[in-house]
């Protein structure tokens, strides 16, 4: 019994290293082992210059497995080639169906169904490392249940003629099939731009089994790595290994990428070393601005710009020196959230040179910066305490704001105060005399769409206050919801579709603005009409066409730039008569080569102005005379003597308006 235990301990360990290797792959071929299914492909009669292994006598590819490898085989799948190009749909999905037909030119299924039949390879190369598409031809079987494989377990696939003749194409064990190391891909190139990022891995390899690479990106600020999907695809120059990947990014943040080769049976390789880019151009990467130094309490204070919110910048560096052209030794790195730094280790009457400059993460491209340069020569000390260095501000686990700063070192403190505010010229104090250097501030106090900025001062025991710290940034994490207006009524009106809503600015401090969408009624999606936000509860619509239905939503907007859902949806009809009608007024006079007849002109629209007449013996009104870009008409055919009514009405493409004013004469 022992010696059967150990036996089997013996087959459970070498299958579990069979099974799964370190960093090996199989090539594709007719026999796959994957870690969770496994594949092959069934040869084609014409070899590689055909997609169709059915041609000639051939009805269909039997497979058969042995999973005990003693010779047991059963049969576990049928492969034949698509009935119709439904068929093949259904096998292989609408996507590949569609992208066959893009890549064939076609777009009746039975043109492409042709083609499939010829196994054009020149046009359907490219899906050759499909097992969508092969599954779909009859080209590649699958067996997921491998629970109870093991290195012996066998495969056999038998092609079997229209005349029902079988013969055996192979047969293989899982222990037969070749392992090939993946090999270590390592970064090759990478470009840095400012929106766009693209990558290169490479590995020496004369037969890589990589087919399919799974790239997986860090952004700034997130936790865990994601997957990017679809994955790339490895190919071969030579004797390197090779797969690309580029994506548009947004600019001046940090990125971090590496990826995971993968065989076509989903055996994996090693990951590739990490890629860390700045999607930004060095030239384009800014340097501090704005530098000043000023004798402030008992040192000297410098202060610039703040650096650009972006992942490229690491730190500031602050060095001094007593001359201007050398002896620069580093005192001091700061956050690249810092804009000032307080030296007091200093002399009096003695003057000081300062380089700062900002720190960068050391990514391929990126070199120094240059410094900013400034000196200051300090005359005279004050008591008052200096300002806070050193402020950190973060959120924890417990969804509070916790605040940190250095310690002063002046020995006559009294207390800390933390100031708070939305700018930094409107920052107060919302905390009490605190003796230690941290706070917690709750988040019941802040606004989950808004920017705060925090900074600290201190109070000596003679009640001198510090000037405030370099304030800190800071925006919660904070759901929060924009409501949506509500209320909104459309009415024509001067020539303009007149839009009117609720008024959310009174009721919510957070939103900043409105912005109007419309479509058609017959459109699908809605358009934004005007690009900056809108501080008023109306819009005038003044391109609304007559003759159309159009739908009218609305959107609230905070002061993050954040918008609402839209607004219950509102329709209305612009009508034709608003702009169809017969001219305002009708102007007749007696002349002597006829009745002239004039009217206003209109502006709207290109009309056609219809002239009707009737005489004090006639009961209807018959058309005289249409007129086309012209404000008059001579009606010569008018007898003397006879007394006429006349009026108008105007015509275009879209229809007829009402007739206009009715006004008589006598012809003379």
């Amino acid at each position: 019994m022992k010696t059967i235990i150990t036996m089997c301990l013996s087959i459970i360990c070498f299958w579990v290293k069979a099974q799964e290797p370190t960093n090996t792959g199989v090539e594709m071929g007719q026999l796959m082992p994957g870690k969770n299914a496994v594949y092959g492909i069934v040869p084609s009669e014409e070899g590689r210059s055909s997609f169709n292994s059915y041609k000639g006598m051939v009805k269909q590819f039997d497979v058969y497995k042995d999973e005990n490898g003693r010779g047991n085989f059963k049969k576990i799948n049928t492969l034949t080639f698509p009935s119709s190009f439904d068929d093949f749909t259904k096998r292989a999905g609408t996507v590949i169906a569609d992208a066959v037909k893009n890549a064939l030119e076609v777009t009746d299924g039975s043109t492409a169904y042709k083609q499939l039949q010829s196994g054009n390879i020149k046009s359907l190369g490219m899906f050759l490392i499909s097992k969508e598409f092969l599954k779909g031809m009859g080209m590649m079987w699958e067996d997921e249940n491998i629970k109870n494989n093991n290195p012996s377990t066998g495969y056999r696939v038998v092609k079997v003629n229209s005349d029902g003749k079988e013969q055996i194409l192979f047969t293989q064990k899982i222990n037969e099939v070749k392992r090939v190391p993946f090999g270590a891909y390592r970064l090759k190139d990478l470009v840095n731009a400012d929106s766009v990022i693209q990558l290169t891995w490479t590995a020496k390899l004369t037969n890589a089994p990589a087919v399919f690479g799974k790239i997986y990106r860090l952004k700034n600020g997130e936790k865990s790595y994601q997957l990017i999907n679809p994955p790339s695809l490895f190919y071969s120059v030579n004797d390197t290994s090779k797969t690309f990947y580029a994506e548009e990014v947004k600019p001046g943040q940090l990125y971090r990428y590496y990826v995971v080769p993968e065989d076509f049976a989903g055996n994996q390789s090693l990951p590739s070393d990490t890629a860390y880019a700045i999607s930004k151009s060095f030239s384009q990467i800014k340097g501090i601005a704005n530098l000043s130094i000023k004798d402030s309490l008992k040192g000297a204070w410098l202060s610039w710009k703040a650096l650009p919110n972006e992942g490229i910048y690491t730190g500031v560096q602050i060095l001094k020196s007593r001359k201007s052209t050398d002896g620069f030794i580093e005192v001091a790195t700061l956050s690249a959230t810092d804009s000032s730094y307080f030296d007091k280790a200093i002399l009096p009457n003695v003057t000081y040179h300062y380089q700062v400059r900002p720190l960068t993460i050391q990514v391929k491209g990126y070199t120094l910066l240059p410094a900013a340069t400034a000196n200051i020569a300090v005359k005279s000390q004050q008591d008052t305490p200096m300002a806070p260095q050193g402020l950190k501000v973060w959120q924890d686990s417990t969804a509070q704001v916790k605040l940190f700063w250095d310690v002063n070192p002046e020995i006559d403190q009294f207390a800390y105060y933390v100031l708070r505010g939305t700018s930094k010229d409107d920052m107060r104090i919302v905390s009490g005399a605190l003796r230690t250097n941290t706070y917690t501030d709750s988040l019941q106090n802040l606004n989950g769409q808004s920017t705060y900025f925090y900074g600290i001062q201190l109070m000596n025991i003679s009640q001198k206050m510090s000037e405030v710290s370099s304030p800190v940034m800071f925006k919660p994490l904070k759901v929060e919801f924009i409501p949506y207006p509500s209320g909104l009524g459309l009415r024509y009106a001067d020539e303009a579709v007149n839009i009117f809503w609720e008024n959310m600015i009174e009721k919510n401090d957070d939103i900043v603005g409105y912005r109007v969408f419309r479509k058609l009624r017959t459109e699908k999606e809605f358009k934004s009409l005007n690009e900056a936000p809108l501080r008023t509860t109306v819009f005038n619509d003044t391109t609304a066409a007559p003759g159309y239905d159009y739908d009218y939503a609305v959107s609230a907007v905070n002061a993050s730039a954040n918008q609402s859902i839209l607004s219950p949806v509102s329709t209305i009809t612009v009508p034709l008569t608003a702009v169809l009608a017969a001219p305002a007024d009708l102007y007749l006079i007696n002349k002597p080569e006829g009745i002239y007849i004039s009217w206003p002109a209109h502006n709207n629209l290109k009309l056609t102005n219809s002239i009707y007449r009737k005489s004090n013996l006639e009961k209807e009104f018959k058309l005289v005379a249409n007129v086309e870009a012209s404000d008059f008409y001579i009606d010569a055919s008018a007898q003397k003597g006879a007394l006429y009514s006349y009026r108008i009405v105007a015509k275009t493409k879209l229809g007829v308006s009402e007739p206009g004013i009715e006004k008589s004469i006598r012809r003379n």
